[in-house]
């Protein structure tokens, strides 16, 4: 009998999907995501469980950052789960995306890319040192509008 996700992992795939959508539509889209009409840097909606969100509409990019993890095990689940769940809702014949190169302050980096809008998202985990030398470590995802439309 399948498993049936819980509310969390709904909602996460849920606002995975309407980032991967409306970064593939481009820019035109960000009204999706608007909360407050004054502001040019809006919270994702729907949200992602455990991250905090925003949407730049000038720059037309999304940023999320998690709360910081202990542990390095926990924070590597964090990022599969993230990983797998992109791969669920992205559309295979046009998204490609892979494990990368660690990015600059990164242990672990991975890129999708839209082959059709050049959109992108992006996955790190980064640590954290605090005050007292102890390391925690943080997840972002970074998500991009194609920079020029494709002709």
């Amino acid at each position: 009998m399948p498993v049936s996700p819980s509310g969390e992992t709904k909602q996460e795939r849920r606002a995975l999907q309407q980032l991967v959508l409306t970064l593939a539509a481009g820019s035109a889209t960000w009204d999706s995501f608007k909360i407050d009409d004054q502001e040019t840097k809006h919270p994702l909606n729907p949200t992602i469980p455990g991250m905090d969100c925003s949407v730049d509409e000038i720059a037309d990019y999304v940023s999320c950052y998690g709360s910081p993890i202990a542990s390095k095990k926990e924070a590597e689940g964090r990022f599969t789960g993230l990983i797998d769940e992109l791969r669920t809702v992205l559309p295979s014949e046009r998204w490609q995306g892979a494990e990368t190169e660690p990015r600059i302050g990164s242990i672990r980096s991975y890129t999708c890319r839209d082959q059709d809008s050049d959109a992108q998202i992006d996955i790190d985990i980064a640590p954290r040192w605090s005050p007292d030398e102890e390391i925690s470590y943080l997840l972002t995802i970074f998500g991009w509008t194609a920079i020029a439309p494709r002709l």
